[in-house]
């Protein structure tokens, strides 16, 4: 059997370039063991040239070893020298701080992430992903070189990097300029330039924060707020945790879709955020402040109408019958409406003494289902009732009532995190 075995056809080999090059990327292993194919056979020797992704960094390194360091460093010299295929798919780059060393050592040590703006400036990826999943500080990603242009990249992913001043130059459209897909997940903004992408079509920020000041040397947070100009923007996602986290100034007339999950006491920039949402159709709203607290950085500005929301979603936020009062009111063509774990009054309290509560019964006569996604606990007789004193028209309404999620869904989320 064994000797069947040995002399068992080698079809992959028979495969011809394309195919095995569209293997290999698909198996997304690092580009060490990429260039370990090599010594499969004389078939495989240069296979590995031509192959449209890359995954480079130190997942098989100890990080706290110098000549780990040094290895890397040399390698990805002579990666860059060998490598042939300049149009990728899509290159991956994973970032690791340094370890900290003497004097001496550190004169020896190569700056460990200078390959990054070299990668980027040799290859042309269509997708990119910058990421440091260490348990280390964020690492710094500092200004590319005036002459660093991705023309083909259309997906960029950077996770817990720092942005440094002059970064803002490669997201933007001199940069990028057939950006469509932006995510940035617990990275340390360090630019105070507006961020414009006409191109910029689906957008995710995840627990960023400002970056400190880098010139005094302190803790402090930089005093700038970041804005995004997306005039072309569909899809938007954003998630706030802290309450040290800043809420950016986003521009999106466009805008299809939208997820808002914050989960923080503080509220400063929150009316300006509902107001960029007013063109949506589908909104999802979790932990979203009270309305009145919000109402309070109004500054006399008119209310924002959602004229397009059709799909609306409150999930476990507190106060949930002034947002959805405000919505019947401002969201005439509201369609769907689901209420997750979310609070509303006690019956004793009268609706028509609140201010959001005025005259409903004209509104919402395209509302055709409510459905109620609750935990155990809650009264779900008293939300049914509470929407019938909402507006008369709610009472000719399919309501469908499923259970809802018991852990709140910033733990869902930290859980689904972990297990990718």
């Amino acid at each position: 059997m064994e000797h069947a075995a040995d002399a068992a056809p080698d079809r992959l080999s028979d495969l011809p370039d394309c195919l095995l090059h569209i293997i290999l990327s698909l198996s997304s292993m690092g580009a060490r063991r990429l260039v370990q194919t090599s010594a499969l056979s004389r078939r495989w020797r240069h296979l590995w040239r031509d192959v449209p992704f890359l995954d480079v960094g130190l997942q098989d390194c100890k990080h706290e070893d110098l000549e780990n360091w040094a290895r890397f460093s040399s390698f990805a010299d002579s990666l860059l020298l060998q490598h042939n295929a300049l149009d990728l798919d899509e290159l991956r780059m994973q970032v690791v701080q340094p370890p900290k060393y003497g004097r001496q050592k550190r004169r020896r040590m190569p700056d460990s992430n200078s390959w990054v703006p070299r990668f980027l400036a040799r290859y042309n990826p269509s997708a990119l992903d910058i990421y440091n999943h260490s348990t280390g500080p964020h690492v710094e990603l500092h200004r590319m070189g005036d002459g660093t242009v991705l023309r083909r990249l259309t997906t960029l992913r950077l996770t817990a990097v720092t942005l440094c001043a002059g970064f803002e130059l490669l997201l933007g459209a001199d940069g990028c300029p057939r950006l469509e897909h932006l995510e940035l997940r617990d990275c340390l903004i360090g630019f105070e330039e507006v961020v414009a992408s006409r191109t910029l079509r689906t957008l995710v920020v995840d627990s960023c924060n400002k970056g400190m000041d880098q010139m005094s040397g302190s803790l402090l947070r930089l005093s700038y707020t970041p804005r995004i100009v997306a005039p072309g923007l569909a899809s938007f996602h954003i998630v706030l945790l802290s309450d040290f986290v800043p809420l950016w100034l986003f521009e999106m007339p466009s805008l299809i879709q939208a997820t808002v999950r914050l989960g923080r006491s503080c509220v400063l920039n929150e009316f300006d955020l509902l107001c960029s949402l007013h063109n949506v159709t589908k909104l999802e709203m979790s932990s979203f402040p009270p309305l009145n607290v919000v109402m309070v950085h109004r500054y006399g500005r008119d209310f924002p109408r959602f004229n397009n929301l059709s799909t609306l979603i409150l999930d476990q936020c507190d106060d949930a019958h002034m947002l959805l009062e405000y919505f019947i009111l401002f969201a005439p063509n509201l369609e769907k409406l689901t209420l997750q774990n979310c609070t509303l009054p006690m019956l004793s309290e009268r609706v028509a003494e609140r201010p959001m509560s005025v005259k409903m019964t004209d509104y919402h006569f395209n509302l055709n289902l409510v459905e109620i996604k609750h935990r155990e606990k809650d009264d779900i007789c008293g939300i049914i009732e509470y929407l019938m004193l909402v507006s008369v028209n709610l009472q000719r309404t399919a309501i469908v009532l499923s259970k809802g999620p018991e852990k709140p869904w910033w733990r869902l989320e930290n859980h689904a995190t972990l297990a990718s």
